[in-house]
């Protein structure tokens, strides 16, 4: 604790952060306006090893709407490349500047991938954000929906990704991601490899 409150950014993002309640465009323009490695290491120890706090969840509570139709002709295999987002439907997390996603093979099934992405923070300042993703198909028999795992934050983040359409050059997807049993979140994007969609 010692480490966040010595250090300006901790501490800004935790003073930010507890003003929030329970809005979570708030909680996240503050957490990604400054968030470093020792406001990473300080939330695992508070929120997740000791549990000295919770992060509340939204209000109202998130629902998530999963799509039944899904595109089960969808080859994990196929989300290899990168990718920019061109489309995205929630503003909190799928609207930001300069989205790329760089997919890799990690191993047999495993794939990591790498997105960028700038924030324009509280202070006028852009962040550079890198978040690093372990994506497995969720089930082996059902092509089509596939597990992000990651930690953000210091907080373990599972999201259930479902693609709707693709062609070659795009991926259509539905998400549903938790930080916690109550706290949900959800949104969709349009992935291109063609640079030139961008607008």
């Amino acid at each position: 604790m010692e480490d966040c409150f010595e250090d300006s950014d901790c501490k800004k993002a935790m003073l930010c952060f507890t003003g929030c309640g329970t809005n979570q465009t708030c909680e996240f323009n503050c957490l990604y306006s400054y968030e470093n490695d020792i406001f990473d290491n300080f939330m695992k120890c508070i929120v997740t090893d000791f549990k000295c706090m919770a992060i509340p969840p939204p209000k109202p509570p998130v629902t998530c709407h999963r799509p039944t139709k899904i595109a089960t002709s969808f080859d994990i295999e196929s989300i290899k490349g990168t990718w920019y987002v061109v489309r995205g439907k929630n503003p909190i997390y799928d609207c930001f500047n300069c989205q790329i996603t760089t997919v890799v093979r990690a191993q047999q099934g495993l794939f990591s991938a790498v997105e960028h992405f700038n924030v324009n923070a509280i202070d006028g300042t852009i962040k550079h954000k890198t978040v690093v993703d372990t994506v497995t198909q969720w089930n082996a028999t059902i092509p089509g929906i596939l597990k992000y795992s990651s930690i953000q934050m210091g907080q373990k983040t599972t999201s259930e990704w479902r693609i709707l359409d693709f062609a070659q050059d795009y991926i259509f997807a539905y998400y549903c991601g938790s930080i916690s049993a109550d706290y949900f979140y959800e949104g969709s994007v349009v992935y291109s490899n063609q640079q030139h969609y961008l607008v």
